[in-house]
Formats: C-alpha cells, sequence, structure tokens
C-alpha cells in the first residue's frame, strides 16, 4: 500500500504499470466491537464458530486476479457496485447458491442505485440517460417559473397562498405539497419518509418552513375519553421527526376538514386564504372531543399527528425553506381542488399493523396520485434488472414504514 505520490515514483522508476494500482477514496472503519456485533451481516469461517469471520478461504492472489479480471471486462460498469465481483469470489468458495438467492433482491438493487448515484462519475450511463437526468433536475425551476408567470397571466386561477409563496409574505402556509411524481425518487437512498408524502405547511416565515406529514399512520393509538365513560381511539399519524425543546418532544395536532365543523368555527384553517371553506382546519384536542360528544362530528373526521417536519432558511434567503426543495422538484404544490379527495382517501386508513400495512400503503399511494402522474411507457429500470426504480422507491417507503413506525 502507498500513496499517490509513492505510486508515481514507482511508475517512474518502472518498477510497475499504472495498471498494477488500484485507488481507493475513502476507507470503511468499525469502532471497538461494532464488527462483532454485526455478526449475523457477515459469513463464519465454520459452522460451530459463532465469533470468527468467515474470510475468503482462497488465497489473496486468487482473490486480486479476481478483481483485476472483473476490472477489464469490456462492459464493466460502476452500476454493478462489484456485485458480479461479489458474486464470483462467493463461487470461490462454495456459496454460489447463497449468491443466486439474493440477487435482485432488495439490497442488492438498492446498491446499484448508490452505486448510480455516488460513484458514477463518467459516460457509463449513456447520453441519453445522462440529459433525461439533467432535464428531470430542471423540472422544479421550471415548475416554478410557470406558477410565477401565471400569476400575473390568470391570477384568478391560482390560489392565493401560491402567490404569498411567489412574494415572500405569508408564504406556503395552508398549502399541500407532494413528493416528487419523478420516475427516479429523490428519496430512494435518503428519508425515505418523504417520497410519494403528503404534507400540510403550518407555516412559511423568514425562519423556516414547518409542516407535517398527514399520510402515514403509525402503530399508536390516542384514546379520546368522554363524561359517559364512552372512549374512543384514533389512529396518530406520524408528522415529522421534530418536537418543541424545552416544550414537548413530539407535540399532537388535531386536524379536520368537515364544512359543518368550519361553520361552528370549530378550531381555525391552516394559513389564509379567499376561500377558507376548502381548506384543511387545525383544532385542539378539547374541541374535538366537544365536537363528537355534541354529535357534530364522528371521530373518523378528525386526523391527530404527532411530531412535525422543518425546513430551516438563512438570514434573507426567499428560495431557502421548503421552497428551496420544490425549485430542486423534491417536491409539487397540490392543487385545492384536489384537497377533498386526498382527505377521504386518507380518512380509510387504520391503525398500522402487520394487517392493515399494505392496505394503508396503498391508500397513501392512491391519495398521493389523486394530483396526478404522467404515466411514462418505458420507466428507467435498475442497471441490469427488470424492476423498475419507482417500484424500488416503494419498496424502500415500505422497509421504512415497517421499521419506524
Amino acid at each position: 500500500m502507498t500513496n499517490y505520490g509513492g505510486a508515481i515514483q514507482i511508475i517512474d522508476a518502472k518498477q510497475a504499470e499504472a495498471r498494477d494500482f488500484w485507488m481507493f477514496a475513502g476507507y470503511a472503519g468499525w469502532t471497538g466491537g461494532q464488527l462483532l456485533d454485526e455478526s449475523e451481516s457477515w459469513y463464519m469461517v465454520s459452522a460451530d464458530s459463532e465469533t470468527v469471520w468467515k474470510m475468503i478461504s482462497a488465497d489473496s492472489g486468487t482473490v486480486w486476479k479476481e478483481l483485476v479480471r472483473q476490472r477489464d471486462e469490456e462492459n464493466a460498469d460502476p452500476r454493478d457496485a462489484g456485485l458480479k465481483t461479489w458474486s464470483s469470489l462467493m463461487g470461490i468458495i462454495g456459496k454460489e447458491n447463497e449468491a443466486k438467492v439474493v440477487s435482485e433482491s432488495f439490497a442488492d438493487l438498492t446498491l446499484k442505485e448508490w452505486a448510480a448515484d455516488a460513484i458514477l462519475f463518467n459516460s457509463t450511463a449513456g447520453s441519453d440517460e445522462m440529459q433525461e437526468d439533467l432535464s428531470s433536475s430542471d423540472a422544479g425551476l421550471t415548475q416554478l417559473s410557470e406558477i410565477i408567470s401565471s400569476v400575473s397571466s390568470a391570477p384568478d386561477t391560482l390560489d392565493k397562498i401560491v402567490k404569498l409563496a411567489v412574494n415572500a409574505r405569508d408564504g406556503l402556509a395552508g398549502s399541500l405539497l407532494r413528493g416528487s411524481p419523478a420516475d427516479k425518487s429523490p428519496f430512494l437512498l435518503s428519508d425515505q419518509k418523504f417520497h410519494k408524502s403528503i404534507i400540510l405547511i403550518l407555516q412559511d416565515d423568514e425562519q423556516m418552513t414547518l409542516g407535517i406529514l398527514i399520510n402515514h399512520v403509525t402503530t399508536k393509538i390516542r384514546p379520546m375519553m368522554f363524561s359517559s365513560g364512552r372512549i374512543v381511539e384514533i389512529p396518530i399519524r406520524y408528522g415529522g421527526s421534530f418536537g418543541i425543546p424545552g416544550v414537548t418532544d413530539q407535540p399532537t395536532i388535531f386536524l379536520h376538514a368537515k364544512s359543518k365543523l368550519k361553520e361552528q368555527s370549530i378550531g381555525e384553517p391552516v394559513g389564509t386564504s379567499e376561500n377558507d371553506s376548502s381548506k384543511i382546519w387545525i383544532c385542539s384536542e378539547e374541541e374535538a372531543t366537544k365536537a363528537i360528544a355534541e354529535g357534530h362530528a364522528s371521530h373518523r373526521d378528525f386526523m391527530c399527528i404527532e411530531g412535525f417536519s422543518i425546513w430551516n432558511k438563512d438570514a434573507g434567503q426567499i428560495e431557502g425553506g421548503i421552497l428551496g426543495e420544490i425549485i430542486e422538484g423534491k417536491f409539487e404544490l397540490v392543487d385545492p381542488s384536489f384537497t377533498e379527495e386526498m382527505w377521504v382517501t386518507l380518512q380509510a386508513q387504520a391503525s398500522l399493523s402487520l394487517d392493515t400495512l399494505d392496505r394503508n400503503c396503498r391508500l397513501a399511494s392512491d391519495a398521493w396520485g389523486v394530483a396526478g402522474k404522467e404515466e411514462n411507457s418505458f420507466p428507467p429500470c435498475v442497471y441490469d434488472s427488470s424492476i423498475t426504480v419507482s417500484e424500488l422507491s416503494d419498496d424502500a417507503l415500505r422497509y421504512w414504514i415497517e421499521a419506524f413506525l
């Protein structure tokens, strides 16, 4: 092992050629005891050993020759993420069947997408694919441009919230956003909770954008007790990972969109607009309990949200907060006319369990899809796979829900 300067000296001395070296950027490390704790993620040396790693039994020369052979293949592609090399080495130690079992697994496919995102530095993907990526990155800028131009040309067709977002006064408060409809989700490799998300913006000012996700039901229940002794339970939804420091770790928020309750001024609209009757309202638990007790509403008319999400802004940065991510194409504004159908669809979700997981995910996706999605006859697939990136993103969201909610 040597550094870059050392390799140059060896090559200049004609003791080796450039192709004899492998250059690595970064390294992997484990803290004391960490590798041992990860024993279930590694192969063991033998069936009767519980603490020793199974390293490749071939000698280092064999391993090196295999790595060189893989590197020099004409069709070698960084998007393969070294999986062909790993499969070959598994075959050397008699584990080819185990390698086949995990082929096309979620982990392998996600690794390929990580490689395409993190280590694809050249034109291997082809000019067409690269141009497609560039075009999709401009989608957010195009959307914002259309919003700005439409403010002056067709003000009656725009919700006032959008105009406020453009001039950065009251911002996006009260509007619904949804996760990007792009074929390649920006949330596959990180922040999977925002994939096909629906977000209600509660506050958008000079300091931050504060919002809550409304389409992720958790396993937790909020019991509501009445003077008659009756108890009803409302599923708690995950609004985000933030709380109010020093006040509460996970604030609880009640929402409704029922016209009758709006007429009785139960709560208040989120944000301001010329037509608050079409908006989602926020209320206290006491107001919700009273409305149910007096027969004005059912507990199913309310959503109970715990926690919220924050997008900070730098001082004087108009395009910061969530608006910055809209510009990047990570989110898009939802037309207010879709609010009611989205709300009704999400109301059908039940408290999360193994029995309700699939249905809840489907309903969340249906609500997200209310705002529409352009169908692509040839959606991009994960490299060397028949699985689309969109399908993989859906699976990533499902795993996130199983793990955290």
